[in-house]
């Protein structure tokens, strides 16, 4: 009879660094949200716009990192969405840097795809996960 251990996965402590930063962004993202709504002035939504940044860079740096550890092979259309996301962060970075407030527009907008396209793919990638390597896969990692 199979236990409940071998049925689900452990998570690794790469997985759930990579969680709790995926509930800081969460929650930093809706301090933007709430700052730009209730209108809490420039500064303030800049200041929120700035930190959401910071936490999806770190975010990204340690999802690399981890793709990377695990060996985890990431599909192509996924790598490219990554690049495509981590471009415009560049971007607005550079826009938060000279203070426009549009910046913090965009990266609200950016983090809001992103959260859902996210989601959805670390779901299908923790499903894949649990599956167990077939010999062909076995043999081609060694």
């Amino acid at each position: 009879m199979p236990s409940r251990k071998s049925k689900y996965p452990i998570p690794t402590a790469g997985q759930e660094i990579l969680e709790k930063e995926h509930a800081d962004i969460l929650r930093q993202y809706i301090e933007l949200d709430d700052a730009i709504l209730h209108g809490q002035g420039s500064p303030r939504i800049l200041e929120a716009a700035r930190t959401l940044l910071q936490y999806m860079l770190l975010y990204f740096a340690h999802e690399e990192q981890f793709q990377r550890r695990s060996s985890l092979a990431s599909r192509g259309e996924q790598r490219t969405q990554w690049k495509r996301n981590l471009t415009e962060l560049l971007q607005i970075e550079a826009a938060l840097k000279q203070e426009e407030v549009y910046a913090s527009l965009r990266m609200r907008s950016l983090c809001k795809s992103w959260m859902h396209q996210h989601t959805t793919a670390s779901e299908v990638s923790q499903a894949m996960a649990a599956v167990p390597p077939s010999r062909e896969q076995e043999r081609a990692l060694a």
